[in-house]
């Protein structure tokens, strides 16, 4: 007799063959519905004979309301259980849900019913990331108005996730283009100004000119193109909004520890905050002698080596190196070619090893 292993093979190899239009392997006239899946679909009441496209729906669409029902059941109000928290992405609604989608919440949903099967309480909320570009440029190609586009895709979107069976934690639904949630985000805004967190500042960033956005290095893809529109991302001095996280840098950095070792994520965590312990030392710029009332700030991670400095590197994207700085040419003439993207900036020989002086003397234009 043929083992479980042999038998699901010969299957395996029918099922390939009728797949790639091969010939038939059964006759249609001949071909029967498998008794087991039979009883297992006729249990449902929607499968009385003949297996149709209709036979599908009406089956799905039994298991569909049989599944909420499922989740309805198993509350996450129940606060003796452990907690578990799954957060998926929040989706743009500037058109209508795609495979990408599916896939993502198709994966927290498995995960967020694992977790209740285990006994868990399970928080799985949804959202809509509503209050961005990407819905309004979407809605301007279309002559639309933002806010009609935008609850039209959100009512329609929804309708797709129901109808994919995924059991979110609905009463917890957010949209961030309505008041009830972005007057929390305006609230949190100003006390992070009232403390000092939140402060403006020229920056060189990645300018998207089709949506009209600034980007983040994560969002350009290894071609220099915006991750989502596709343009050409242009390098532009901007007047920006920075919240000063670097005040926390250390102890984000130290709370690492205490992360499950998640492969990559702990490493790319730390690279994003930096080096923690060191110092900013504030370097004199001079032409021809003459001070410029321009300053360059460096950091360090090893001040006790400072006498020895011979040298200060500078990022091509530096701030004076750009825009209407007065010193860009006379900088760009003085500077010398270092590894990788990084500058060297040489200091006068008079200066070297002088601490107290910490002067940069740049030539004449």
């Amino acid at each position: 007799m043929a083992s479980a292993r042999q038998r699901l093979s010969f299957y395996a190899s029918l099922l390939k063959r009728q797949l790639i239009c091969g010939p038939p392997v059964i006759p249609w006239e001949r071909r029967i519905t498998p008794g087991c899946a039979r009883s297992i679909y006729s249990a449902t009441g929607k499968w009385t004979k003949e297996y149709t496209l209709q036979t599908r729906k009406d089956v799905e669409k039994w298991w569909h309301q049989q599944i909420k029902e499922q989740a309805s059941r198993i509350s996450e109000e129940d606060k003796a259980k452990p907690k578990f928290y799954v957060l998926s992405m929040f989706p743009y609604p500037s058109g209508k849900l795609h495979m990408g989608h599916v896939r993502v919440y198709t994966l927290s949903d498995t995960i967020a019913r694992f977790q209740k099967m285990r006994g868990m309480q399970v928080i799985n909320p949804i959202g809509w990331d509503a209050f961005g570009l990407p819905a309004e440029n979407a809605a301007i190609e279309r002559n639309l108005h933002p806010e009609s586009w935008t609850q039209s895709n959100i009512k329609y979107m929804k309708k797709q996730l129901d109808r994919l069976g995924l059991c979110f934690s609905w009463d917890r639904e957010i949209t961030t283009c309505l008041p009830d949630y972005y007057k929390w985000t305006q609230y949190l805004f100003i006390k992070l100004y009232e403390a000092g967190l939140a402060y403006q500042k020229e920056a060189l960033v990645n300018w998207d000119p089709v949506d009209q956005t600034v980007l983040a290095n994560e969002q350009v893809n290894e071609y220099g193109c915006s991750w989502r529109s596709g343009a050409k991302v242009e390098k532009k001095y901007l007047r920006q909004w920075f919240i000063k996280t670097t005040a926390y840098a250390k102890a984000m950095r130290d709370a690492l520890t205490d992360l499950p070792e998640w492969y990559g994520i702990k490493g790319m965590q730390a690279h994003w905050i930096g080096d923690c312990v060191g110092c900013h030392l504030d370097f004199t710029l001079k032409v021809d002698g003459q001070d410029t009332g321009e300053k360059l700030t460096a950091y360090t991670a090893t001040p006790e080596a400072i006498y020895g400095i011979s040298h200060v590197a500078i990022s091509p994207n530096h701030r004076l190196l750009h825009g209407c700085s007065s010193l860009k040419e006379a900088l760009q003439k003085a500077l010398v070619s270092g590894r990788g993207s990084v500058f060297i900036m040489f200091l006068a020989k008079e200066t070297q090893g002088k601490f107290e002086s910490r002067e940069i003397v740049v030539p004449g234009i």
